[in-house]
């Protein structure tokens, strides 16, 4: 909250200031909280309860924590500059004396205009409206699945029989490093904190599949998911990005079923399997075939799981000379993969989050 011109500037000022920034930056709560240590909160929280005066080293402490939160969300420092020792800090600037106006009006002589309270609850007000915002540079983005692989090169799919494969891929957080709570304290991050931490800090779990082979069938299932590119499982929606298909981002029917399904994002994940992506085939011969990629958590909230299904519902020559002839996936000899890739906040000189675990759970394999 703003201070007035002429209003004396208080410790509760200062901790107001702190409590908000620590909302965004630290532990948080929810939807909010990165995840960091947060040093305004841990060492001067408790300035209001001692003889100790709101001095340079603590707003520059806030100064540090608050361009840790800038550099994160735009890529760049909030212009706020460095009090030095001995500056008298004002609503709108510092310097190092004052003028008596009248009263307890006083103006700052050749004041530094970028270093007044006003400036830092300004800053603090950009942080909590950009929240969701996470600069180029900020964060590590993996391709070709480089998070977790599953694969396959048997052949599936034929004559109405075994037309389904799946698999199953985990991400799991552990938590276990260095937070600082609403109290200023700093404190291990619980496993479910770790999955908010990552979510709120702008990550994103990535998940794409690929299929090679030189069959009509094949080059069609490697077209088909070629096209759907990377589907992106993010804080309160899945979208496609550049690729193509039918994703939970709340304005899209995704089963094609009629009726469009709300978003479904990390907070939208329940321990129930739920559908978050569909794609057809790519030409009008193999439009029947299917992809569908579904998620859960677990009880505990510290495991999300990732369900692709593969559905070669082709059945069989769209020539239209004799009897339909359906060839089985992979006859070429390819091989089929699905996997997860992350888009991670990690960058050195602002926001960090540890990268989660894993795993396959399922090999692509046959219901």
């Amino acid at each position: 909250m703003a201070v007035s011109v002429g209003s004396l500037i208080d410790g509760d000022d200062y901790v107001g200031l702190v409590n908000r920034l620590n909302a965004v930056l630290g532990n948080g709560s929810g939807q909010t909280g990165y995840g960091e240590t947060v040093t305004s909160a841990e060492g001067y929280l408790d300035q209001t309860t001692t003889s100790n005066d709101i001095d340079n080293a603590a707003w520059n402490a806030l100064r540090v924590d608050i361009n840790k939160a800038f550099n994160h969300q735009s890529g760049g420092s909030s212009g706020i500059s460095t009090i030095n020792q001995g500056h008298i800090i004002g609503a709108n600037a510092t310097g190092t004396s004052v003028t008596r106006i009248s009263g307890d009006t006083f103006s700052i002589n050749s004041p530094d205009n970028d270093e007044g309270v006003n400036d830092f609850d300004s800053a603090i007000g950009t942080i909590e409206t950009s929240a969701n915002s996470i600069a180029a540079g900020q964060f590590s983005l993996t391709s070709g699945r480089q998070g977790v692989n599953s694969s396959r090169t048997t052949q599936w799919g034929v004559n109405a029989i075994n037309v389904m494969v799946y698999s199953e891929l985990t991400v799991e957080f552990a938590g276990g490093y260095d937070t600082t709570d609403s109290n200023g304290n700093v404190v291990q991050a619980s496993a479910l904190d770790h999955r908010r931490h990552f979510f709120n800090a702008g990550g994103e779990i990535r998940l794409s599949a690929a299929l090679s082979g030189t069959t009509a069938k094949d080059t069609d299932w490697g077209t088909m998911l070629g096209n759907m590119g990377q589907v992106i499982f993010g804080k309160n929606a899945t979208t496609n990005g550049t690729g193509t298909g039918r994703a939970r981002d709340g304005s899209t029917n995704v089963d094609n079923a009629g009726g469009i399904e709300s978003a479904l994002g990390n907070y939208q994940a329940t321990t129930g399997y739920q559908l978050i992506f569909q794609k057809n085939g790519s030409q009008a011969e193999y439009a029947e075939n299917l992809v569908a990629i579904y998620v859960k958590r677990n009880a505990g909230g510290s495991i999300l799981t990732f369900l692709f299904e593969f559905y070669d519902y082709d059945s069989g020559d769209k020539t239209g000379t004799g009897p339909g002839v359906d060839e089985p996936v992979l006859a070429s000899g390819g091989t089929h993969t699905c996997g997860i890739d992350l888009k991670r906040p990690n960058a050195a000189n602002g926001v960090s989050v540890p990268e989660p675990a894993m795993a396959v759970q399922t090999e692509l394999r046959l219901t």
